[in-house]
């Protein structure tokens, strides 16, 4: 495994600081460099010297989180170009990618797999805590996720009513607002949509929804330990706060009261007192609740919708 770990990041960066006498926190930048590249060389190398040479040595949350959009945006780094090439080039890695960045779906860590095996060799996945694959860092992550996005743009859920700068209210992200819109904007403009096509693209569709009120400012990305096929956390971070969706497709009644418990449980580790639950129905004989509305469950506010993906039928 040729990755650094927190501890050699910021081994490197104490020699820097030596060099430069800068004056930043050296484990926390190095921790906050870990989270977003895991280590992949390249990737730590090209966030130092982005911050170093051109964000005014911004030693900081913020300075890598910069850091890190103008990578995903450059034009001449070929890390993010030969992914967009292998995406393409390669169809059965391309959907092995998207379900596991999208989707959430579990596969077992095997190298005996062929397309596993491909995705190994070109870095972008690795072994989960649990022996599952996971997509190897938040980076490669968000680049998937933009080339998914930008692949499905011409059939995505765009407003036609309010523009980004609508769903900001002094500074901040109004997610309730996002949430009522995509939920409006679904229930007329995908009404005709089989199941199979919602089901699959669903989460892709929230996603191309919130990119463009979001982009140049904020981030957002999966959480890895609590994806699976029915359920994911969305993290989004806008303007140095952070917003938690929870996207997942119903199951019944019992799992919509377990859904809360486990984002109530998720919110308590990201010390988050509010979060935010959207759930794609397919259940012809459910009853969809009214209106989006905020709750309380277990000592957390959370503002809960119900997609009803069946509804003209």
């Amino acid at each position: 495994d040729m990755t650094f770990n927190p501890q050699e990041i910021s081994t490197m960066l104490v020699d820097y600081e030596n060099d430069n006498h800068i004056g930043f926190d050296i484990m926390e930048v190095s921790e906050e460099i870990y989270r977003y590249t895991s280590g992949y060389p390249v990737l730590v190398s090209a966030i130092c010297k982005e911050i170093d040479e051109y964000q005014d040595k911004n030693w900081t949350k913020d300075g890598i989180l910069k850091a890190a959009k103008m990578l995903l945006n450059d034009e001449n780094f070929t890390l993010f170009d030969d992914i967009s090439k292998n995406l393409s080039n390669y169809p059965k890695l391309h959907d092995f990618l998207y379900d596991i960045s999208v989707n959430g779906v579990q596969y077992s860590y095997s190298l005996l797999d062929p397309i596993l095996k491909m995705a190994k060799m070109f870095s972008y996945i690795k072994s989960g805590d649990k022996g599952n694959v996971e997509i190897h860092n938040l980076l490669f992550e968000e680049a998937f996720n933009s080339y998914f996005i930008n692949e499905f743009a011409r059939k995505s859920v765009k407003d036609p009513i309010l523009s980004a700068s609508d769903y900001v209210k002094n500074g901040d992200l109004d997610m309730s607002l996002v949430i009522n819109r995509f939920s409006d904007l679904m229930s007329y403009a995908y009404k005709d949509r089989d199941q199979k096509f919602l089901e699959y693209h669903g989460r892709l569709m929230f996603l191309c929804f919130i990119k463009p009120i979001i982009n140049g400012t904020g981030f957002c990305y999966f959480e890895s330990q609590t994806k699976n096929g029915g359920r994911m956390d969305l993290v989004v971070t806008y303007n140095h706060k952070e917003y938690i969706v929870e996207l997942k497709i119903w199951r019944g009644e019992k799992y919509e009261l377990s859904g809360r418990d486990q984002l109530a449980e998720y919110l308590a580790t990201r010390n988050q007192s509010e979060g935010y639950l959207v759930t794609f129905s397919f259940l012809k004989s459910k009853t969809i609740q009214a209106e989006p509305e905020w709750i309380e469950h277990n000592g957390k506010r959370i503002f809960e919708a119900v997609i009803d993906c069946v509804r003209g039928e």
